[in-house]
């Protein structure tokens, strides 16, 4: 019984010594080494950073005059042309003064007008006298011829005393109302030349109070801060109240060009010393479903990077956060 036993724990040791064998004849042999002498593939490492999107290029606006700030007409993302008010300075006394210019204007413009009138009356006037001078000479060179004729026939007898008497009267008559004829046409012309005279005189202070309006008007008009050009409004400093003169040039800050913009990152030390101005990057703005757009490194500048790209949607606006994402050797 126990050789039984024996010779079948025998059978059982070559079987089990059999399967190992055919199984390691169908296992897969294990993958070659790569040659020591061979390139290996090194992949490029990308980083991922940070940022807000800002314009690239900016126009700073200021107040050409001093005051307080009194009103602001436009705010940060607001779209503005050029021209258009963004602001009014208070400088006191100004809105007064170019009011009363404005007055005096209208008052010198009256007497402007009423001079002219003036003219025109006078030359009616002296139209009316000319031709009533006129219609008295005749008269009289009638009446004096009438008088010469009868002087000479009373001279020689030839014509009745009361008949010259006559003549002589009418002649001084004439001769008179001639006279007034006359010195109505000088009046008359005389008031011609004072009426222009008149004229003259309001035209100058028209010119001069026209001018301090217009004084006024441009003082006016340099407390309203206007934009120069168009564009978008990404920046604004100063507040109701407070000294214009602390703004600089720098009350509003208007992008021109809202699709030519920029990212700022700051990556650390050893990955900033590793980028070059032109390497190319790729913008992804997080608040859209888009995908990236292409960039460039445009400056290495103290702790910062300056990403350049072109926006075109309108719908990229300043302000906006977005991932850069640069390939660093």
């Amino acid at each position: 019984m126990r050789g039984k036993w024996a010779w079948i724990s025998v059978l059982a040791v070559c079987a089990g010594v059999g399967a190992g064998a055919l199984s390691l004849r169908h296992r897969r042999p294990p993958p070659e080494l790569p040659d020591r002498n061979g390139a290996a593939v090194i992949a490029t490492p990308e980083i991922s950073l940070n940022g807000t999107i800002r314009p690239q290029h900016i126009a700073g606006v200021g107040s050409q005059i001093e005051g307080n700030i009194e009103a602001f007409m436009a705010n940060v993302g607001d779209e503005v042309f050029q021209g258009q008010v963004l602001a009014r300075i208070g400088a006191a006394g100004l809105e007064s003064e170019r009011e009363a210019a404005a007055h005096t204007v209208e008052y010198a413009q009256d007497q402007v007008s009423k001079a002219e009138a003036g003219i025109n009356s006078a030359r009616m006037e002296a139209s009316r006298a000319a031709a009533d001078e006129a219609r008295a000479r005749m008269a009289l060179d009638r009446a004096e011829k009438t008088y010469a004729r009868q002087k000479t026939l009373h001279a020689a007898g030839a014509t009745p005393r009361l008949t010259f008497e006559k003549a002589e009267q009418d002649y001084a008559a004439v001769q008179q109302e001639h006279d007034i004829m006359e010195k109505g046409e000088q009046a008359a012309n005389s008031n011609v030349q004072s009426a222009i005279d008149a004229l003259t005189a309001a035209k100058k202070v028209l010119a001069e109070k026209s001018q301090q309006l217009e004084d006024a008007q441009g003082a006016f008009e340099a407390a309203e801060v206007r934009s120069p050009v168009d564009g978008l409004i990404v920046g604004r400093k100063g507040d109701l109240g407070m000294p214009v003169r602390e703004s600089g040039d720098q009350l509003f800050q208007i992008a021109t060009d809202v699709y030519a913009l920029e990212v700022p990152v700051e990556p650390k030390p050893d990955v900033l010393k590793r980028l070059r101005p032109g390497q190319p990057a790729l913008v992804v703005v997080l608040d859209l479903q888009t995908g990236g757009m292409p960039g460039t490194v445009k400056e290495i500048k103290d702790t910062q990077a300056i990403i350049e790209f072109t926006s075109t949607l309108p719908a990229i606006r300043p302000g906006m956060r977005a991932d850069v994402r640069l390939k660093v050797e």
